[in-house]
């Protein structure tokens, strides 16, 4: 499709579910809200937002946005953005955790609809790739662990073998003095992996929440359970696990964390 026919969609898309201007950072608020924009597990089911293949979190703070990663399908993205009275104007930056269709395609719409051509941080092995699917896309490539913004820090990208394939991920860091948060995509790395990686940033901080796709369809109940006891020696808090997670691993999460299982599913969101 072309950039004038992406534009062309925006604007009606603009035109059905108008941004809300009149949406403004309060100082009272927790310093940061994480919002599930893009998921295939349903939140709210009277929400009216549309449950898709993928995962997005919109990340705001100080009157700006982040989002990390962005869905498989454009317009979905866009009108679960605008439903949930998130401003598309406040958007700084994009984070893509991996190049996989899921969390990429939802890029190109948001992009014309934006006012600052947001840049977008990729891990330096999918730059091209990315690229190519999103020639507008104001690419960033990450290669070891750097501060994105002020306190918004990536692990930079982590490889592993993944289906025979060798791909990049890398996980979102937000530090504040009483912890950091770590957002991550799919985990194809290993989710202790990329949690080990995010506290080797801030050693000293405690974990307040570990949240996104941990994937672990494919584990075994005690590969499972080994999995949530490791959470709890890294010193986890708070876990929220969605999109490729398995339902099997989240029904044991639950059982498990209790009170400290935060459901993160579409519409859903944390603050601290």
């Amino acid at each position: 499709m072309s950039r004038r026919r992406y534009i062309t969609l925006g604007l009606a898309i603009l035109f059905l579910f108008p941004l809300n201007h009149s949406w403004s950072y309060s100082a009272a608020s927790p310093e940061y809200t994480i919002k599930i924009v893009y998921n295939n597990m349903q939140g709210d089911p009277d929400s009216h937002l549309i449950v898709a293949g993928g995962f997005s979190a919109w990340i705001e703070f100080d009157n700006k946005a982040i989002l990390f990663d962005a869905g498989g399908e454009s317009t979905i993205l866009v009108k679960n953005i605008l439903q949930l009275n998130r401003d598309i104007s406040k958007l700084q930056a994009v984070v893509i955790s991996h190049n996989h269709n899921d969390h990429v395609y939802g890029l190109p719409i948001l992009l014309a609809m934006t006012r600052f051509n947001p840049k977008v941080y990729v891990p330096q092995s999918s730059q091209a790739a990315i690229l190519e699917q999103i020639p507008r896309a104001k690419i960033v490539p990450v290669d070891k662990p750097q501060q994105l913004y002020p306190r918004i820090w990536s692990t930079g990208q982590i490889k592993t073998d993944y289906l025979s394939t060798v791909i990049s991920e890398q996980a979102l860091v937000i530090e504040k003095s009483e912890g950091i948060c770590i957002i991550t995509g799919c985990s194809h790395p290993g989710i202790i992996r990329l949690i080990e990686e995010s506290k080797k940033l801030f050693p000293e901080k405690s974990i307040i929440l570990v949240a996104g796709g941990f994937h672990l369809r494919d584990h075994t109940e005690e590969e499972i359970r080994e999995i949530s006891s490791r959470f709890k020696e890294l010193g986890v808090k708070n876990i929220g696990p969605s999109h490729c997670t398995g339902d099997n691993a989240i029904e044991i999460f639950k059982k498990e964390w209790k009170d400290n299982f935060i459901r993160l599913y579409l519409g859903d969101e944390f603050k601290f």
